[in-house]
């Protein structure tokens, strides 16, 4: 197998050289082939596609290589074989063969299990899905494992629907975006000792693909990097490795009172409840420690009595966190001096990476990330840290498909810890922000060429197959309102507008919110619902001056007035550059015009403008 492997990756070198020719080619035959189409609700079949563009006459097929490497894809192509339907939960599961051509000379067909993914999003018509690879028998032992560019190998991965975004890959922008704030930072796991695969990041990752159901044309979404303990740089036997996920809040973990059902401990693997069964991620429940009668029993082997006592330490770690509040409000209250207290802070927290994480959610105005969309974990047991997951509400996206201006509610986090980050790290958290705006991430240009380097990967003929393919996504109508209702406008009254009632009486004038909008009468009404349909026409023009918009009201909110420009660096030291990357994270050979990640051979990265 390492022979095939090797000969197969020699083989793939050979094409190396043209893999930019053969991506531009495609792109051309997918623009000029998607003009040419009579755009009836994406009715394209998969083979018809394939042939036209002539994805099959130049694909090396490398569906016998059973640990597969593929530089990220521009765009991806994919059919799912199998069904002819994504399931509405995450419990139903098909057995399906995945097709993927990457547009640059490469093609696999492989057995996967699939099953709905996400939350909310599932009650979507157009709906985000799951694959595991599995070997021929659809069994996850032996699976064929991707390695796709700067990723992590795996062997299991998301597909993203983003059905109420125009772009169908906000939340992709978000993570580039992301991973390039956090190169002049120390990997997590090394911040805790753990010399883990240089490739985990911690956040999720992704490209876009065309993916059909057998022959019909499903949606245009985003093939995506999971929150997988590999990603995390995790082992999934060692104890102090923890890694959790779900509705982690006050109410359900920091404040004290664990409500073990609302989230989920995705690292280690292998622990047991309380009453003595397994646990399970999809039901997880009370782990189990030393006060149950099931924790050690003489009949149990020594992997099982391993397992039990790795139990019992996560569980006592858990505890722990949900003590930190507690133990931090206590010191505050004896009035320690900030030195003592930053220490005590320090140990329970890793402060940088709550710094990241909360300019990042001020940046892109993160709606959905201050309860169950942020990764909490630890190498060592002791010191938390976190990331964000799942952006689909950012950058002015709500859950509903209309967008909220740059201008709207610069939000507090108030969960956890960050209520000291908001009394003990105002200025720390000021000049984190101050000094991303000089190495040119926080900057308008950087964040526009990776938005429109993702627009620019699908294409106009491709969104507009989408379109037609999805013509009741909300993001792609205007509101429909009910008789005596129209939309308000005027964002600066939402906090103090009441929710809507349906006993209310409503006259000329009133507001009202609902499902994170304003409404107001038009006339005497009451009893009726402001809406018929909750959604607005958004565009790529709204969400580049957005992010202008965004970058001045932090500006002003932080008080930065430096110039926000990345130079090249000027180090008299000369460090080594090891690689260079492009906005869309792939490795490339030399620094192209504007904006580049370069990384050196210490370790280090800086954003350069060229």
């Amino acid at each position: 197998m390492r022979l095939c492997v090797f000969l197969l990756a020699w083989a793939w070198t050979l094409v190396h050289t043209h893999a930019q020719v053969l991506g531009d080619t495609t792109a051309l035959a997918a623009r000029q082939y998607a003009s040419s189409l009579r755009l009836d609700g994406g009715g394209v079949s998969f083979s018809e596609w394939v042939e036209k563009m002539g994805l099959s006459d130049r694909a090396v097929d490398l569906s016998a290589v059973q640990d597969l490497y593929l530089p990220e894809p521009r765009m991806a192509y994919v059919r799912v074989a199998g069904t002819s339907t994504i399931p509405t939960n995450k419990r139903t599961v098909y057995k399906v063969w995945i097709e993927m051509y990457d547009g640059e000379g490469h093609y696999f067909r492989k057995p996967a299990l699939l099953k709905g993914q996400g939350g909310y999003s599932l009650r979507f018509p157009k709906r985000n899905f799951s694959l595991q690879f599995c070997n021929d028998e659809w069994n996850e032992d032996g699976s064929s494992t991707l390695t796709f560019g700067e990723w992590v190998e795996q062997d299991g991965f998301h597909v993203k629907a983003f059905y109420t975004d125009f772009l169908r890959g906000i939340g992709e922008v978000g993570y580039k975006l992301f991973h390039r704030m956090v190169a002049d930072r120390s990997p997590y796991p090394q911040r805790q000792g753990v010399q883990a695969d240089s490739r985990a990041r911690c956040v999720p990752d992704g490209f876009p693909c065309m993916v059909w159901l057998g022959e019909d044309f499903y949606d245009l979404c985003s093939w995506q990097l999971k929150k997988s303990r590999k990603n995390m740089g995790m082992q999934k036997t060692v104890a102090t490795h923890v890694h959790l996920d779900g509705n982690v809040s006050d109410a359900n973990l920091f404040d004290g009172k664990i409500q073990w059902s609302q989230f989920e401990v995705r690292n280690p693997k292998g622990l047991y409840l309380v009453n003595g069964n397994r646990y399970d991620n999809n039901s997880p429940g009370v782990l189990m420690g030393p006060d149950s009668p099931y924790y050690m029993l003489g009949s149990d082997d020594a992997d099982t009595r391993a397992a039990k006592e790795r139990s019992a330490y996560v569980k006592e770690t858990v505890i722990s966190l949900s003590s930190y509040k507690q133990e931090l409000q206590q010191l505050e209250d004896m009035d320690v001096s900030e030195a003592e207290f930053r220490a005590a802070f320090e140990e329970r927290f890793d402060v940088v990476s709550l710094l990241d994480y909360y300019v990042f959610f001020r940046l892109l105005m993160n709606g959905d990330g201050t309860l169950k969309n942020w990764q909490w974990f630890t190498y060592d047991g002791r010191c938390w840290m976190v990331t964000p997951y799942d952006l689909d509400q950012t950058f002015g996206n709500t859950l509903y498909g209309f967008p909220r201006p740059a201008t709207h509610t610069l939000s507090r986090i108030d969960t956890g810890p960050f209520p000291f980050i908001n009394r003990h790290y105002q200025t720390d958290e000021a000049r984190r922000y101050a000094m991303l705006r000089e190495q040119g991430v926080f900057d308008s240009e950087l964040i526009h060429d990776i938005i429109l380097d993702w627009y620019g990967r699908v294409g106009e003929h491709v969104y507009a197959m989408e379109v037609d393919r999805w013509p009741e996504s909300p993001c792609y109508c205007p509101p429909i309102c009910n008789q005596g209702w129209k939309v308000c406008d005027d964002w600066s009254v939402y906090n103090t507008t009441p929710a809507f009632s349906l006993s209310a009486v409503y006259n000329r004038g009133d507001r009202c919110v609902l499902h994170g909008r304003i409404w107001e009468a038009t006339a005497t009404v009451t009893g009726v619902q402001p809406y018929i349909r909750n959604s607005d026409v958004d565009t790529l023009q709204r969400l580049l001056g957005w992010v202008e918009d965004r970058l001045n009201v932090l500006d002003d909110y932080y008080g930065y007035e430096g110039s926000g420009m990345a130079t090249v660096p000027s180090d008299t030291r000369k460090p080594q550059i090891e690689a260079v990357y492009s906005l869309s994270g792939q490795r490339i050979p030399m620094p192209l015009p504007g904006f580049n990640v370069i990384r050196y051979a210490d370790g280090s990265s800086r954003v350069v403008r060229y």
